[in-house]
């Protein structure tokens, strides 16, 4: 109990959090969606993927090895903080130089080559607030990463107010963001020496050549997973141009929101299960299994409406001009409702040492996306991107789920999803039916969710279940009777 209820906190405080900070991230990205027009905000869309696809090299899997040892063992946090910053900061200097020769052989536009540049200079100072953003979580003190979340949001918002009021270029934009990774770093820097240590500088070789063993696997993981969510705007940049990359992008920023609670409550439970794993097998396999079908249980009424509410969605916040991204998004978001389950997976495997394993797994899902790009892509534009976004995540959820069971831990997860997609059959003919009665969308999404609910209610929550909501409903009224 005593861990649920950290799970729990964490989970709110971030959540918060998060809520706070998409919403700006939302009216940012709306404003400068606007404000550049689709090949513009293509332009900025682009140079962030290129960023990422290329700067998850800096860190190598090295901040998730730094959760993982950390929440074992405090102790260590000064050791990996001290020798990881030389490292990663030698790991970013690389990476810019592979950024840098790739943006000038494929022949972009000076603009665009001046953004990119920008935010390559980006990498160093996000990858150093990484690194200690990994102490924190593994430390289990969230409450700091959600108020720098807070203060990221509130200072590239009010950056793109001013470039917006000046007039300025899509180059501008890039230097906001660069500010705001700035303003990151020196917020956590602070905190870090003001609450654990002060971080220092080491060259242990002995300690990077281990930690360097322990994280490739976690590196190829996480290149696997920016590769499946950044190369598909890459390679349409580079097959149907930056108009292309703007409408996908709005569709994707959408759908990409939707994961701040599987991202959260995950930040929340990692290190958790890493001590769980460490200490019972079997709590650490009941633990993945009830995460994993609160989330799908969650996640299928989320894609069902913003699918019914898609075109009323991009209309009113991106305006008709981004009206091709309507069916994008109505593809996109299943990709997302996916991902909630994949994410508790990936983590399982992460916490159990399987990381191996997950950098197979993620590897091919990486593979056939990108092969299925290259096919839909040039037919099919940022549809296709979509489909094939949606296929990869698709193939690979029943591998983890197999390969999990054949290391020990069967999550049950054929018949938890059983309920939810039964629910879901029923509201797609209800919602099928009020369609062609006219019936209001707003009157059809109230009754779906009803009928959602109660058929979850009914089928899918067991005794200990009800026993927890219980339990955590007391304690928090219990803590609202303290205050």
């Amino acid at each position: 109990m005593s861990s649920i209820k950290r799970v729990a906190r964490n989970t709110s405080v971030l959540t918060i959090a998060q809520i706070i900070s998409y919403g700006e991230g939302a009216i940012y990205a709306i404003l400068v969606a606007r404000y550049l027009g689709v090949a513009g905000f293509g332009i900025l869309s682009f140079a962030v993927a290129l960023t990422a696809v290329c700067g998850i090299l800096s860190t190598f899997g090295l901040t998730t090895l730094t959760t993982r040892e950390v929440a074992k063992d405090h102790g260590l946090a000064s050791k990996y903080v001290a020798n990881l910053i030389p490292m990663q900061v030698l790991l970013a200097l690389a990476t810019i130089g592979l950024i840098v020769a790739l943006v000038n052989v494929l022949g972009y536009s000076q603009e665009t080559i001046y953004v990119v540049y920008i935010l390559s200079v980006a990498i160093i100072v996000s990858t150093l607030s990484w690194l200690l953003l990994a102490i924190f979580q593994a430390f289990e003190q969230l409450e700091f990463q959600s108020v720098v979340l807070v203060i990221m949001s509130v200072v590239a918002l009010c950056g793109a107010v001013i470039v917006i009021q000046l007039h300025l270029s899509v180059v501008a934009f890039a230097l906001v963001a660069l500010l705001t990774y700035v303003v990151e770093l020196a917020y956590l820097y602070a905190i870090c020496a003001r609450r654990f240590f002060v971080p220092r500088l080491e060259a242990d070789f002995t300690f990077w050549k281990r930690a360097l063993t322990e994280a490739w696997p976690m590196a190829a993981v996480a290149v696997s997973v920016i590769i499946y969510f950044r190369i598909d705007v890459v390679m349409l940049s580079l097959f149907r141009g930056t108009t292309a990359v703007g409408f996908y992008s709005v569709a994707y920023t959408l759908s990409e929101a939707s994961l701040v609670i599987p991202s959260v409550f995950m930040s929340a439970l990692f290190p958790v299960l890493a001590k769980l794993h460490q200490d019972s097998k079997q709590s650490f396999r009941d633990a993945c299994a009830q995460a994993s079908r609160y989330l799908l249980y969650l996640a299928v009424p989320l894609a069902f409406c913003v699918t019914l509410w898609a075109r009323p969605i991009v209309s009113l916040f991106f305006g008709p001009a981004y009206d091709p991204s309507v069916v994008a998004l109505q593809i996109l978001i299943w990709a997302a409702a996916i991902m909630y389950v994949t994410q508790v997976l990936g983590n399982a495997f992460l916490a159990a040492n399987l990381q191996k394993l997950n950098m197979k797994l993620m590897g091919f899902q990486a593979a056939l996306n990108i092969g299925l790009n290259v096919f839909l892509i040039p037919a099919y534009s940022y549809f296709g991107a979509s489909i094939a976004t949606v296929a990869a995540v698709a193939c690979v959820l029943p591998l983890d789920l197999f390969f999990l069971a054949r290391n020990g831990f069967a999550l049950g997860f054929r018949g938890a999803s059983l309920p939810p997609f039964f629910a879901l059959a029923v509201i797609v003919a209800i919602s099928a039916l009020l369609h062609v009665n006219n019936v209001p969308l707003a009157l059809i999404t109230i009754v779906d969710l009803c009928v959602y609910a109660a058929v979850i209610y009914k089928f899918g929550v067991n005794e200990k279940d009800k026993q927890l909501m219980l339990s955590l409903l007391r304690r928090s009224r219990s803590a609202e009777a303290e205050i």
